[in-house]
């Protein structure tokens, strides 16, 4: 009997991976957004970074969700750092720890599957690319070391348990927007309603890990004698990842669609704010009828805080819960 567990850890390791990828994956091909706004007394224009210009974020939790799949990360610090600047863009350099774990229960047509995935003291560095003009993401590079640790409580194929397994991964993931995605516009004021921006999201990058050479060899041990332990098209991938052609081979593209949303932000007022005991005369921001609600100061050039459900905009972030510990943007 062929040991399609093997076959399933490759592809829970691919999810726990790739952070946030959409559930549409219809390709936008042209962007639709339109802003409507009104002049008052309280408008202001996008800030100017410059390189040296840090702010650092605590987030207590990201919540990520498919269908079957629960992923829950944390940052005591997500320090983002402006390392470059060109006529368009700033670059800014990251890099920190993650906290988290997972649960995955399935069903593929054998029985059900429960598995719970830790991951503690993920280290991820990288630049995230953003606009001037916006101040919204156009892309996203990073570089993620850590060991996972695998409990397969429940699974069809083994009559044994199985102990809970270490999994040592390397990844470089890379994100491009062909559109910046933002949630904050300029100038921006307090009687302004405004559009989502419609996007692609191409993913691409590699997974590694002594494991895949390891199932590599093994599988064509088994092969040979007439049993082997992966589909053909599972034992391709191996023993580096390729994201795109593990894409393909789960059946999807890519590239991801993330469609324009009338009226997805609305400004109204401003309001004196604490965040981690500084007080912020912030613009607050109400997304998505009230799912989500974001702040933006002008005296930090950032956002200060960030909470709610985005799901909608950025795919699969059920919950968000984001505040600026720190910054020395004057």
């Amino acid at each position: 009997m062929k040991m399609k567990i093997i076959g399933i850890l490759i592809g829970l390791m691919l999810v726990t991976t790739i952070f946030a990828v959409a559930q549409n994956n219809k390709t936008i091909t042209k962007e639709t957004s339109t802003n409507t706004s009104a002049s008052t007394t309280y408008s202001v224009d996008v800030p100017v970074w410059e390189i040296g210009d840090q702010w650092t974020y605590k987030i207590d939790n990201i919540t990520i969700t498919t269908n079957q799949t629960e992923i829950y990360l944390s940052m005591d610090q997500l320090p983002l750092t402006v390392t470059a600047v060109d006529e368009t863009s700033y670059t800014l350099h990251f890099e920190t720890s993650v906290n988290g774990h997972s649960q995955i229960n399935a069903d593929i047509g054998d029985g059900p599957i429960n598995v719970t995935i830790t991951l503690p003291n993920l280290q991820i560095s990288g630049t995230v690319k953003i606009d001037k003009s916006t101040l919204g993401i156009n892309a996203l590079s990073a570089d993620l070391t850590g060991r996972f640790w695998i409990d397969i409580k429940n699974q069809p194929y083994i009559e044994f348990s199985l102990p809970v397994l270490p999994f040592k991964v390397t990844t470089n993931l890379i994100s491009d927007f062909s559109h910046s995605v933002s949630i904050l516009t300029f100038p921006l004021n307090t009687t302004m309603i405004w559009n989502s921006t419609a996007t692609n999201l191409t993913m691409n990058g590699e997974i590694r890990s002594p494991w895949f050479y390891f199932i590599k060899i093994l599988n064509q041990i088994t092969t040979l004698l007439g049993n082997p332990l992966l589909p053909p098209e599972i034992e391709a991938l191996l023993p580096i990842v390729n994201i795109q052609e593990a894409f393909t081979t789960l059946g999807t593209s890519n590239v991801f669609g993330i469609p324009m949303i009338p009226g997805a932000f609305m400004c109204l007022n401003t309001e004196m704010i604490i965040v981690n005991d500084v007080t912020y005369d912030a613009y607050n921001i109400t997304i998505l009828n009230g799912m989500a609600e974001c702040f933006y100061a002008p005296t930090a050039g950032s956002i200060v805080k960030l909470t709610g459900n985005l799901e909608e905009i950025i795919p699969l972030v059920k919950n968000i819960n984001m505040e600026l510990v720190s910054t020395n943007y004057t």
